[in-house]
């Protein structure tokens, strides 16, 4: 978290020291201000093994499926596990960087992407400047992913978006890498264990290999759903990097925030993003406290710009006194 200031303090600062405290603070919110999750510790728990694992296998390892529907944080929850990968290896490997290697390898699909498609993308990521010829086939292609995989020492590879892969080319692709290469697989991407790319026929076959992680909203009907979407939401209000904040107003109303995102941890967390960003863009603020007011302009601007529809009116939010 940036340091913290007054409010008074921040105001007597110069424009352009206040512009990048202004940008250190937006940054943490959106980069790096993250709540613990029982996903997390699964996957994180998962994905060690793996990695500790699969190399000493000969061939057939397993990867890991993250799988949930839009907005519920898979994206998210694969990139802190790709930022712990990086900073365990940086841990034992200080040079590693200067030294070639590259733990980790994110790719995104796009729709109706091929194994190939995927072939190249790893290729174009691990050799930036090579050129991929379109005339090149997919075993070439396999060859020369697997041996930059190796030479570069990757451990982990992300396929993001990984709903995105049509017809048997790409199950066979996955297949042969996780065959072939070290590194451990993670696929990324909305209901994967029913969806067309790996809910039957050949994609069963990497299914079957895999470790599903899925994604749920918390239901706060139980005790425990209660206290764990309440823990997220204060945790959250007591770090804002807002000047003279006092936590509270979010707390007190969590189940509002829940009633309005539908229990989504991504969507609370776009919330407070855009509740952090609405105070520090009002050049005319003459405070940083969080109102009942800014709370709810932003849950109702959430119905303009998500799928979601919610009920929560401006009286329904409290005010911490």
């Amino acid at each position: 978290m940036p340091p913290a200031l007054s409010f008074a303090d921040y105001c007597a600062l110069p424009a352009d020291q206040r512009a990048l405290y202004d940008q250190a603070r937006d940054d943490f919110v959106r980069l790096t201000l993250r709540v613990p999750t029982p996903e997390q510790d699964r996957s994180t728990g998962i994905l060690a093994r793996l990695i500790r694992t699969n190399p000493r296998r000969t061939n057939s390892r397993r990867g890991l499926m993250i799988s949930a529907p839009l907005f519920y944080g898979k994206t998210e929850l694969a990139m802190l596990l790709a930022r712990s990968v990086e900073n365990d290896h940086a841990k034992h490997f200080p040079d590693y960087a200067d030294d070639g290697h590259v733990p980790v390898v994110w790719v995104e699909m796009t729709e109706n992407a091929t194994g190939k498609t995927l072939l190249t993308q790893i290729v174009r990521f691990l050799a930036p400047t090579a050129v991929v010829a379109r005339s090149s086939n997919t075993d070439a292609l396999r060859v020369e992913a697997l041996k930059l995989l190796s030479v570069h020492r990757t451990k982990l590879l992300v396929i993001d978006e990984a709903h995105h892969l049509r017809g048997t080319e790409p199950s066979s692709v996955i297949k042969a890498l996780q065959n072939e290469s070290s590194a451990t697989v993670a696929l990324v991407g909305i209901s994967l264990g029913s969806g067309k790319a790996f809910g039957s026929g050949h994609g069963m076959q990497v299914t079957m290999r895999c470790d599903m992680v899925e994604l749920r909203k918390v239901d706060v009907s139980t005790k425990e759903g209660m206290a764990l979407w309440t823990r997220w939401v204060a945790i959250f209000d007591r770090n804002l990097p807002l000047c003279d904040h006092v936590p509270g107003t979010l707390t007190l109303n969590a189940q509002a925030l829940h009633s309005a995102t539908h229990g989504r941890l991504a969507l609370l967390a776009m919330t407070i993003e855009r509740l952090v960003a609405s105070i520090l863009d009002d050049p005319n603020r003459l405070d940083e406290q969080v109102s009942r007011d800014q709370l709810f302009a932003v849950l109702d601007g959430l119905q303009h710009t998500t799928p979601l529809r919610h009920r929560v009116k401006l009286k329904d939010l409290v005010e911490a006194a």
